[in-house]
Parts: C-alpha cells; structure tokens; sequence
C-alpha cells in the first residue's frame, strides 16, 4: 500500500483533470483538513486517469458535498436564508453546536458499541472533532461547541463529571482571551446565551410553568432559550420569531436524521452516486418539509415580533426581570418541593396525592408574579417612546432613502434605491425598519423611477409578496404621468402582488395623517413621464410650524416652474435634489425657500461628482447648514412642531 501511494504520487496529473479543478477551489480555503484532503483527492485522481476508473463525476460530486460543509449561512440562497429566518429554525443551515454534538457523541457511541474502549473511542472522536471544527470555518459557534465537546470527552476519559456550566465558562474565558472583541459578536452572545438557556433557565422557568410531560418540557424549555436571547436577538436584529417556539419542537428532533443521511451519502458517493442519491431521500423529504414549513410561517403576520432596538437601560431592566424570575424558579423547585413532601407525609393519606392548599396558593401567588413580571420585562424591551416627527435620510450610498415617523405612530417611506449598493432592500431598509419597530408602513413615496430611487423599495415589495418579511405596507404612492416606463409597471405589478393599494400623485393632491401632512407640488397634471427626473414627484411635509421639501431628482427648469407657480414658501429643511447636482438647488430657488438645514445624499466614491461644490457654495451663502450622510451616515432631524434636533449616526 505504501509503495501504491509513493508511484502514485509521482504520477502526472494534467492541468485539465477535474480533479485538479476540484483541488483548486479546495485550495486556499482551510488549512490542515484542506492539505489532507488535496492529498487524497490527487492521489484518486492519478489512480482514475491510470487505472481508467470512470468515478470522476462522483467524485465531483463528493467534492461538492465537502465544500457545502463549509458554507455558512452567508453562502446559502438568500431567499432560502430569509424563509428560514423568518421561521426561527435558521440555526440548522449553519455550522454549529448542534451538529458538532450529534456527530461528535453519534461518533463517540459508535466506537464505544463496536468494542473500542473510552480511551480510544474519546481519543480518536476528539481528533476528528477538532479536524471537523477546523474544517468547518471555526466559527464562533462551532469553536465553541468543539471547546466544550473536547472538556466533554475529557471528562469521560479521565473519569471526571462533566459540568456544563463549568465548560461554557471556561470555552467562553479561551475564546476571549483570543480576542475580547467577541463580547460583542452576536454569534458570541447567541451562542452562549443558547447554553445558558439551556442549562440554567429552562429547569427553573418549567418549574415555574409546572411542566411535567416532555412535550410541555420542550415547548417551555424552548421558550426558556428565547427569553434569554431575546435582548440579544433585538438589539442586532430588531424582530425575534414567535413561530420558532413551535417550529422548533419539530424540527430539531429530526435534524440528526438529516445530518447523518447527508454525512452518509457523502461517503457513499465515493463508490456510488446512484447508492448515494437514494440514501439521501429521507434527509431531502425533511428538507423539504422544513421549506413547507417556512413557507407557511412567512404567510403569518405574528410569525414574528418587530420589537425594534432596544436602548442599554432596556436590556438591564429586562435582564433583572429574569434574574428575579429565575430565583422564583428556583424557589419552587427547591424549598417548596420539600415543604410539599412534608405536608404529603404528615396530612394526607397515601391514596390522597393532591398538593396541600396552603402550598397552591403559594405556587399560585409566585407564578402570577413571575408571569407579571415577565410581560413588563418584555414590554419595556419592546417600549418606544413617540412624541416627536422624526425624519431620517437613509445612508443609502449613491441614491435616496428616506424614512418618516410621525408623533401619532404612522410610517412612510420616501424613495429607496442606490446605483452603488446592491441587495439595498436586505440589508438597508429592513433592517432600518426593523430597528425602529416599525412592522407596517402606512405609504411608500416614489418620487420618480430611477434606479437610484427605486432598487432598494422594489427588493422591499418582493419580499412582501413572497412572504419573505412580516412587514406591510398600506399604499405605495406613484407619480401621475400619462406614459409610464417599464419600471413604473414593475413597481406596480410587485406592489399588486403584495396586497398593497396603488395610487398616483400629482401637483395639488394632500395627504393628512394626524397631525402631520404631505403636499404634492409636482408633477402637473399632463406629465408625460418621458423625463422623469424633471417630472418627477417634489412634496412638503408639514408638522406644526415644521416644513419640510423633498426635491426629488428634479433640475432647473422644474425649480423655475415651481417658482412661477407661487407655490414654494419658507422651509425648515429641504432635500437637496439630485445628491447636490450642479444642474439643480439654483440660487432662485434658494431665495424663496430659505432652508436652515439641507441634507445631501450621496457615496462618496460617485463618479458623477456629487455633490458640486458649486450647490454647496449656494447653500451655504443661502445660510443652510449643510449635512452629507456619504460623511454622518444616516441623518435624522427630530422636532416637536418648533425645535429641530439633529442626529448623526456617526458621531465623529
């Protein structure tokens, strides 16, 4: 075998072999589990092309199969990505302690019934749970998962009683030893937060909820893991899902099955594809279930909760609501067991199993203060204060993103869209959204059909359609025109197939929400849309003795029709148009409308050089104080009706 191996290796292998490609997109990606697996997927390839073997298409196949292990949920589809979200079972696409646990100790017994002793069978599954975790990208989750699985083993070996607690602490004091800015990665804090759920509050919260049989267990031991994490989950993803308490307890029983058809049609393909496919049935028959699944979570509107971000004081108040409630947790399962035993033994008959009167309504009392307790903890978590317009320009890159609140808790959208960023609608504006608590929009502003207006609102649509976002929307307003382009159709074709109603704006149409109102000055009522940049929607929102213009993309020539109109007066703020072209925001126009704020939109590495200097130079002698979200990040102006206060998300 040792010589077969050296020839072998001394072998030609040609450029054009889909081995060597297959090696190729393995190099570079890990380290000694990626060395060790180039080594053998050449020494097969010498042996196929010499021995004319025809298994080089199962072996792409394999190869396939091993650089899935290593994607993580960034890899996978989007849309797949979001409907799992979406359905709290995103978990099982990734990587992580739960799969390092059934492979792990799945390998472990395996060993152990096949006659190898703990010695060997620990030794050997530590070896290729570290090659595993190597393997897999090492992150947070699957380091610590392999951390605690190496102390598990450990313990075994040596005879010792393994701690949970005792093991979560120390993999947490190693991996941040590494590096402590991992107190701060959302993967940390789950990971963690998950184990402590699981060790140390789900006992104590099925105390408290008298949970007995194992499907009560697991419901509220599920539960018990949400509460914990449930800051965490807001704080850098502004929803949790409610949908995932239940999912859960289907899904997760049958995730071994899965893992384990996977990791045997991998090994099985090396000889037979055919073999291989029909293993892997069952595991696909459960994929698919957990798509159907999915599916009929993002067809739900409470499937999750849009509670927002919420502040530092929050997450501290909360955290001591469930601190308290866990002491109560313990009190029942504890003391009060013991007081329940004695008063079993010495009152009642040993026919008569019923808990004495006095200890219900112990039980009683502290459970509804338990539960008292957790709805204002939560509550205060999900609390944001209203009282004041705020109106907050996106940092969208090169484009137009702006988001208004109202005092009175309504919402609207004006324009969303950016040349410069891609995937603006996943990973800007629901996010934007979602941080602020806002689950639905009252209407959607869409000042003209530039891709930089729109690219970002249109993702936003889709994925209501497609049950992607529990996020509505009650009307998305278009521009009146009398010719419409392809992508005014497309808008309202998405808008229809989310249930959202369509209506068009033009000059002189008023919307009113409360105390705060939208004008439309522009476009006429005979525009044509064959420009849309000067015919596009230009509107002034009004609140109290606020005032403020969204321009749109719009130039000169409209600004000059605006001022021959007489419609334009004093504003607060304004919107410059078109990211602080030199063709718009004249000195005229600036005259009339006198802005003590203007807010520039644009990306710094444009090629269009926005925004002019020339606008700005205009601006500035107007007396505008000027503000750039491609410098600040996300601008909000806040106001009371009289007092403007303006925040940047960038403090520096």
């Amino acid at each position: 075998m040792l010589f077969l191996i050296l020839f072998n290796m001394l072998l030609p292998l040609c450029d054009d072999c889909p081995y060597m490609t297959i090696c190729k997109r393995v190099e570079h990606r890990f380290s000694f589990s990626s060395a060790l697996y180039q080594l053998i997927l050449l020494q097969n390839a010498k042996l196929v092309g010499n021995c004319g073997l025809c298994h080089v298409q199962c072996f792409c196949q394999v190869a396939d199969a091993y650089l899935c292990l290593k994607q993580d949920k960034q890899d996978l589809d989007p849309e797949m990505r979001m409907r799992y979200q979406l359905a709290g079972i995103v978990h099982i696409l990734a990587i992580s302690g739960l799969h390092i646990s059934i492979l792990g100790m799945g390998l472990y017994n395996l060993l152990k019934k096949i006659g190898l002793g703990i010695w060997p069978a620990g030794i050997f599954s530590l070896g290729v749970m570290l090659q595993y975790g190597i393997m897999t990208g090492g992150s947070i989750s699957t380091m610590r998962a392999v951390t605690m699985f190496l102390i598990a083993m450990g313990a075994r070996i040596t005879g010792r009683i393994y701690d949970m607690m005792t093991a979560l602490s120390v993999t947490a004091m190693m991996i941040l030893l590494e590096s402590p800015a991992y107190l701060l990665d959302s993967g940390f804090l789950l990971s963690f937060g998950c184990v402590l759920g699981i060790g140390v509050a789900a006992e104590k919260i099925c105390a408290l909820a008298g949970a007995e049989k194992k499907w009560t267990k697991a419901l509220v031991s599920s539960m018990a893991l949400q509460l914990v994490t449930l800051p965490v989950m807001l704080k850098f993803f502004g929803e949790v899902s409610l949908a995932g308490f239940f999912l859960n307890l289907l899904v997760l029983p049958s995730v071994g099955f899965v893992l384990m058809g996977g990791m045997a049609a991998l090994l099985l393909g090396i000889f037979s594809i055919s073999a291989a496919k029909l293993v892997i049935l069952p595991a696909r028959g459960l994929l698919l279930f957990y798509e159907y699944l999915c599916s009929l979570a993002g067809k739900l509107r409470w499937s999750t909760w849009i509670g927002g971000e919420p502040e530092i004081w929050q997450i501290l108040v909360y955290y001591v609501f469930l601190i308290t409630i866990l002491f109560m947790g313990q009190y029942i399962k504890e003391p009060m067991r013991r007081e329940q035993e004695a008063g079993m033994k010495s009152e009642l008959s040993s026919r008569d199993k019923r808990i004495p009167g006095k200890i219900q309504r112990k039980l009683r009392t502290v459970r509804a203060a338990a539960g008292a307790l957790m709805i204002t903890g939560i509550l205060i978590l999900g609390f944001h204060p209203a009282g004041d317009l705020k109106v907050t320009c996106l940092d969208v890159g090169q484009g137009d993103g702006i988001l208004v609140e109202t005092p009175d808790n309504h919402h609207f959208l004006i324009d969303g869209g950016s040349s410069s960023q891609s995937d603006l609608g996943r990973y800007c504006l629901l996010p934007a959204l979602k941080s602020q608590g806002i689950s639905y929009l009252d209407g959607l502003f869409i000042s003209h059909t530039d891709k930089d207006h729109i690219s970002g609102a249109k993702e936003l649509l889709e994925y209501m359609g497609n049950g992607l976002t529990t996020i509505r929307a009650g009307y998305l307003v278009l521009p009146s025109w009398a010719e419409k382009p392809e992508a005014w159709e497309e808008l309202s074709d998405a808008a229809q197939k989310a249930g959202i109603k369509i209506v068009t704006g033009k000059k002189g149409d008023e919307l009113h929400c409360g105390l705060v109102s939208f004008s439309i000055l522009w476009p006429e009522k005979n525009a044509t849309g064959k420009d849309v940049n000067e015919e596009a929607m230009v509107m002034e929102l009004s609140f109290g003795e606020f005032q403020m213009l969204f321009t749109g993309d719009i130039g000169a020539d409209t600004e000059k029709k605006l001022l021959a109109s007489g419609i334009l007066k004093d504003v607060d703020c304004l919107k410059v148009g078109h990211h602080g072209s030199r063709y718009s925001t004249t000195e005229a126009f600036l005259e009339k409308i006198k802005p003590e704020l203007a807010i520039i939109s644009c990306s710094s590495t444009n090629t269009y050089g926005h925004p002019s200097p020339e606008t700005v130079e205009r601006l500035e002698a107007a007396g505008s104080q000027v503000e750039y979200t491609m410098e600040s990040g996300a601008i909000t102006v806040e106001t009371d009706g009289k007092k403007l206060k303006i925040h940047r998300f960038r403090k520096d």
